[in-house]
């Protein structure tokens, strides 16, 4: 690797994952970190291939016998490691000192707008082992290659969504199943009678007195709403009424207005579009 780098490492090989309450990785991964003005990585001698990153981290990582190579438990320590690296004051802005008074983490540059690169390198020498007077290097300790790949890959994605969501904010969840559900119930609200809306679901046991319509005018201890609140009710019955009508093709004319007495049997009638006998 060549490029413009401060020479004195950000932290030495040690657990990245270390955490007060998460626990560690036991050991198992190693990190160096280097901040940088510029680096180049040569990944493909044969073909000559670089990539190159701009001001911001160089992070070494090797792991260990014992890490969790999948699993929900690799996935957590995983993010904790990019989250320690991430928010440590470990990059710079342009100027470096040498008492690295000017350290601040990644996360608080790029909210200042400043852009920060991580390249992250593995590097199995940080797990090697040189005995005193010996001349090679012993990879016992190493984890196996694919689960340093599997690692390595989960690594890099836990820095990509980890800062996505410490600089701009966690990412909105989109689960098929919670969707499906959420749609299915509120096509189920929309086919309830207005008059029974307040009588069922969320606001099922609230009420105790109704109007003709079945808009609520007495809370369920029998104390007449306020004034707000049943503004409040009112528009939330007028826009249901308007839902239910246009599923049901109920006329206009056939959904009860604000102050109007209807029979009861009338209303459901509208529920069921069956004919009743007045």
């Amino acid at each position: 690797m060549e490029g413009d780098a401060d020479t004195t490492p950000s932290a030495a090989p040690s657990d990245a994952g270390r955490s007060g309450r998460g626990g560690t990785l036991g050991g198992t991964m190693h990190a160096v970190v280097q901040r940088c003005a510029r680096a180049r990585l040569l990944v493909d001698s044969a073909a000559d291939t670089w990539t190159e990153v701009g001001r911001g981290l160089v992070v070494y990582i090797s792991f260990a016998k014992g890490a969790p190579a999948a699993g929900e438990e690799s996935g957590r320590l995983l993010r904790q490691a990019a989250k320690s690296i991430l928010g440590a004051p470990l990059s710079s802005s342009e100027h470096w000192k040498a008492d690295h008074t000017d350290a601040e983490s990644v996360v608080a540059l790029c909210r200042r707008g400043e852009p920060q690169s991580i390249l992250v390198v593995p590097q199995a020498s940080l797990v090697a082992k040189l005995e005193l007077g010996e001349k090679s290097l012993k990879y016992h300790h190493q984890c196996a290659k694919d689960d340093a790949r599997r690692l390595y890959e989960g690594f890099v994605e836990a820095l990509r969504s980890v800062a996505h969501e410490l600089i701009a904010g966690p990412a909105p969840k989109h689960n098929a199943a919670s969707y499906e559900a959420l749609q299915a119930k509120r096509a189920a609200a929309s086919q309830i009678a207005p008059d029974q809306l307040f009588k069922t679901g969320e606001y099922e046991g609230k009420y105790s007195q109704y109007d003709g319509r079945g808009v609520p005018t007495h809370d369920a201890e029998g104390g007449e709403l306020s004034k707000s609140a049943l503004k409040k009710l009112e528009k939330i019955y007028a826009g249901h009424a308007k839902k239910y009508a246009k599923i049901f093709a109920v006329p206009a004319e056939d959904t009860p207005l604000a102050g109007s007495e209807v029979p009861a049997e009338a209303s459901r009638c509208v529920a069921s579009r069956q004919p009743v006998s007045l």
